[in-house]
This record gives structure tokens, C-alpha cells and sequence, in this order.
């Protein structure tokens, strides 16, 4: 029998796309499956929009409608709803986004047939606030299923691992329990969480329609005012469960750890230059000799802020 899937579709103030989102995930091909449709407390039409197109749907399929009594933010609203799914299997989709009617089959096959993989996410395409596609399969540049693994991912080999479209195990969310209250974001925790479980997969099939519009979460102007505090102490929470469960030996929780240290201060130095009004002056103050960048990303950068100019 094919496994149980949960898809959860998680909605905050996105009463202008909702209606699509609703309609892609309760369209996808796959039949044993259980949708969580789950608002946290939006300030606008997005759970009456998201209702009525749940109402109105044709297709026989367990969903479940959840509105918050209050705004939980993300990672709070996240981890109750995964606490809900029942699904082996959990695939994650944003109230401003379009799952593909195949993802949900997608990422299956790849879960069922690679043991090894932990977490899987896909190709995109990009679209606007109108739905006009501004790309579509650049994300991804290889063709086919890739692998990654923990050695790959601490050691910065490229891993095109996106959020929008991942699908993983439940017993990641077994494993490590709860993300922290404060961690500002279950993208890349989960992707740490994953590898160290086991491998992490990206597939250059298209199988969402990512949003980009001004109010992104992953717009840079957010990413620059992440807790990145917040974020490693989630890494070394989940290392320390990692350790005790015996999924990673001391000697790979010690090279993890200079990862985090070395990616803390990196981010850090990157979102104060995003958010700096003195671009150049900062990069020349702070960025030049970092080691924790590397050359190339230095050359990069500066050729960027001088184009600014």
C-alpha cells in the first residue's frame, strides 16, 4: 500500500494568492493523503478565502481546516501542525505558492525508492504577483536526481535545496521533536536535521510555482534580520539529540560545529552588509580579509557593490 501522506499547506495574510494554493494541493494525483490546511490567525481574508475554496472542491480527500485563536509565527505554527499530521511522509507547501499536480507522486517515488534520502525538494518555476512566469528550471543546473550528503553540505558543495518544495520523513520531526520557539525559520534546520538522518535529495523536475512578490519571507531585506543566534542554538540543540540517539559519532558533531561557528559569523557579516547604507565602506572594513568567506564570494560581492554604484 502506498504510504500516507500529510500535506500541509501553512497560510498567513495571503487572502490575494490562497485561492490557488488551495486549489493545488487538494488537485494533486496522489489519494492517500490527508491535507492540513493551517492559517495562523491572518488579519485578512485568507481563512474564509481558503474555506470556501475547500467547500466548493469537487475532489474526495481528507482536509482539514485550522485557524490559530492567535499568530503563533512560523516555526510555533509549524511544529503544531506537524504534531497533527499523520502522514509517514510530509510535504510542505506556502499559501502563496502552486504545488504542481504530480509533487505530492514525485515525492514519493523518490522517498520510496531511495531508502538513503531523508528529505527531497525540486526544481521551480517563478512567478509573479499575477502568476506571469519569470523563470522557470534555473534553480536547479543539473538534470535528473542528485544526492547530498552531511559531508557535502558542511563542506558548501552547492546543494540547490529548497524549502518551498520539500518533502521528508516523519521521523525527522520524530527524532528531534519541536523546533525552538525563537528559531526564526524550518528551512534550514530541517535540511541539518535531514542530513544527519540521512541523505538530502533535489530533483530537476518542476514541481512548484514558487511566488515572488514584496512580502516574501526568503526576500533578502528578511533574511538580513533573521536571528542567526536563534538558528545555531537550533543546530547545536539538535546535534546534542543527534549525539544522544547515536545518529552522528562525537568526531562528526565536531566538524558540524565548525561549520555553524564559521557559517554564524559569515551570515552575520552578510546580512549587516545587505542592511548597511555604506556598502563599499563595510565591505572594506569588515569583509575584505574574512575568512569566513570565501575569495571568490569576496570577488563576487565587490563587483556587485561597486555595479551599484
Amino acid at each position: 500500500m502506498k504510504p500516507l501522506v500529510t500535506l500541509i499547506l501553512l497560510t498567513y495574510n495571503q487572502e490575494d494568492f490562497i485561492e490557488e494554493a488551495v486549489k493545488s494541493v487538494i488537485n494533486q494525483d496522489y489519494n492517500n493523503i490527508e491535507i492540513i490546511i493551517s492559517d495562523d490567525c491572518s488579519n485578512d481574508q485568507t481563512f474564509r478565502k481558503a474555506s470556501d475554496t475547500v467547500e466548493s472542491a469537487t475532489e474526495q480527500k481528507k482536509i482539514i481546516l485550522n485557524k490559530n485563536d492567535r499568530n503563533l509565527g512560523l516555526t510555533s505554527h509549524f511544529n503544531k501542525i506537524l504534531k497533527m499530521a499523520k502522514g509517514e511522509i510530509i510535504v510542505i507547501a506556502a499559501g502563496d505558492d502552486i504545488s504542481l499536480p504530480s509533487r505530492v507522486t514525485q515525492s514519493v517515488n523518490i522517498l520510496s525508492n531511495h531508502k538513503d534520502v531523508a528529505f527531497v525538494s525540486f526544481n521551480d518555476e517563478v512567478i509573479d504577483n499575477e502568476g506571469n512566469v519569470l523563470s522557470s528550471g534555473e534553480r536547479v543546473k543539473f538534470n535528473g536526481l542528485r544526492k547530498f550528503d552531511l559531508h557535502d553540505y558542511i563542506n558548501e558543495v552547492k546543494a540547490p535545496f529548497s524549502g518551498a518544495s520539500r518533502a521528508f520523513r516523519r521521523e525527522l520531526y520524530d527524532y528531534f521533536g519541536n523546533l525552538m520557539n525563537d528559531c526564526p525559520t524550518e528551512d534550514t534546520p530541517y535540511i541539518l536535521r535531514g542530513l544527519m538522518l540521512g541523505k538530502g535529495a533535489v530533483s530537476s523536475d518542476v514541481m512548484i510555482q514558487y511566488r515572488k512578490h514584496d512580502n516574501n519571507l526568503s526576500r533578502p531585506s528578511s533574511l538580513a534580520l533573521m536571528d542567526i543566534d536563534a538558528i545555531t542554538d537550533q543546530y547545536k540543540a539538535d546535534i546534542r539529540t543527534a549525539i544522544y540517539r547515536e545518529k552522528i559519532s562525537e568526531s562528526e558533531a565536531s566538524r558540524i560545529l565548525i561549520w555553524i561557528n564559521k557559517n554564524q559569523l559569515k551570515r552575520k557579516k552578510l546580512n549587516q552588509l545587505k542592511l548597511s547604507n555604506s556598502k563599499l565602506i563595510y565591505f572594506l572594513n569588515n569583509i575584505i580579509f574574512e575568512s569566513s568567506i570565501s575569495p571568490l564570494e569576496r570577488i563576487k560581492l565587490l563587483k556587485h557593490i561597486i555595479l551599484k554604484y
